[in-house]
């Protein structure tokens, strides 16, 4: 992750003014979709993350097909724009579709002739009859709107946990179950997560965003392991993917299903041991002489032993080419039953379904005196949860919290919260085992 040059097979982030896009780069001559655009990413590959590149359109902007160049900044389309003069106030403004003098079609036709953003926009304020009369407020406004509709330039970022988690959020919250970056950040300091602990996570459905969280906290050269449980086949790994993190740092992710490695720690077996089989098939084999008559019952005078050893190397071979292969998860069960036998220090729940019973049987695998934090969307199953544990002995410094954050836009003399935004991001139940 240190170096700092866009790599074909890595993920990438695409800024379009507020408008970004998490994007596979797969090939070097692939395209992505942007809004309504459609952009050939062929000239990125082995530029410098954070560079910015210009929108260059294919025939006409009708198609809205693009190729891009590198450029050193991204011109800003109110400062290319100068405004000699601005009115007091809008009340003598009618907005009655005959203030602007050019034709759609005259307007079509500026489109697709391949002239820049500014040109486009300098000529639709010429000819039009009320906008030096409107307010300076009125004509940033206006200018802003068709900056949005113009822009013809995109910035590649590299992914971190912020841009994920905002990505993710905007597209759909119930896929990452709510979590915000406000609320991300608290699970992150309240797990207390080290670089040289053993960490435990069990994550039923947040597109990996928290396994991604947790491991960017343990850092690249951490000497601990996080357990990620999941109650599924497969865990969701899509943040931690997008991460881009190195293989070493990948392996220390151990993703395993909730009840098998359950299953392996207590009972030290697995459904997939393949010793069964290959006792059958020895077996098989032993007893497969004993069923078969020669036709020719003379008795052989002398055996060879090297006839011998290569039968029996051959049958050797023969049973290990039968006996089944053993999956991944298989090893993973074992590792992780083995760090779970050690006990973590620390245990994050996030999940769909009811918490006590999950956190009931997890809390055995903590150390004394380590921290948990449990999130949920609601708050009736963390405070049953709460009055649960109160009644314990061996947990302490329970905390039922609530994260709100407003947005604010920042503006000179127009500073106020966005009209549309979601107040709450769900609830954190917070402690510490003792033992």
């Amino acid at each position: 992750m240190c170096d700092n040059t866009i790599k074909v097979g890595e993920y990438i982030v695409i800024q379009k003014q507020n408008y970004k896009k998490l994007h596979k780069f797969n090939k070097p001559n692939s395209s992505v979709n942007v809004g309504k655009d459609t952009i050939n990413l062929s000239g990125i590959e082995g530029c410098q993350y954070f560079s910015i590149f210009k929108m260059i359109p294919k025939g006409t902007k009708r198609n809205k097909e693009y190729d891009i160049e590198l450029s050193k900044e991204a011109l800003n389309l109110i400062q290319e724009i100068s405004l000699k003069t601005s009115g007091t106030d809008n009340r003598n403004i009618y907005d009655d579709g005959r203030s602007q003098k050019l034709s759609a079609t005259e307007i079509s036709e500026l489109k697709s002739d391949s002239i820049s953003a500014s040109e486009i926009v300098e000529t639709l304020i010429t000819n039009s009859n009320t906008f030096h009369n409107k307010t300076e407020f009125s004509q940033a406004k206006y200018l802003k709107k068709k900056e949005k509709k113009y822009f013809e330039y995109i910035q590649i970022l590299k992914p971190n946990l912020r841009n994920i988690t905002e990505i993710l959020y905007k597209l759909d919250p119930s896929k990452v179950q709510g979590v915000r970056i406000d609320t991300l950040s608290q699970i992150m300091t309240l797990s207390n997560i080290s670089s040289e602990g053993n960490h435990l996570l069990y994550d039923s459905g947040s597109n990996g965003l928290l396994a991604a969280a947790l491991l960017s906290a343990m850092g690249p050269q951490s000497n601990g392991q996080l357990v990620h449980m999941h109650p599924g086949n497969m865990s969701q790994k899509q943040a931690l993917l997008a991460m881009n993190f190195t293989s070493e740092q990948n392996n220390k992710c151990v993703s395993v299903n909730v009840y098998s490695v359950l299953r392996q720690v207590y009972q030290g077996s697995d459904t997939n041991s393949a010793d069964s089989a290959t006792e059958k098939t020895t077996n098989l084999k032993r007893k497969a002489p004993e069923n078969i008559e020669h036709e020719s019952k003379l008795p052989k005078l002398e055996e060879n032993n090297d006839d011998k050893e290569n039968s029996e190397v051959k049958e050797n071979s023969e049973v290990d080419e039968r006996a089944p292969k053993k999956p991944k998860w298989h090893f993973d069960n074992i590792k992780a039953s083995e760090i779970l036998t050690q006990k973590v220090d620390s245990l994050v729940i996030a999940c769909k379904e009811d918490p006590q019973n999950i956190f009931m049987e997890l809390m055995n695998f903590v150390k004394p005196g380590r921290p948990f934090v449990i999130y949920y969307s609601v708050a009736e199953p963390l405070q049953n949860l709460y009055m649960a544990l109160k009644s314990l002995s061996n947990v302490a410094a329970l905390r039922l919290t609530n994260n709100w954050m407003r947005n604010y836009q920042i503006l000179p003399d127009r500073t106020h919260p966005e009209v549309m935004m979601n107040g709450s991001s769900g609830f954190l139940l917070s402690g510490y085992i003792l033992k």
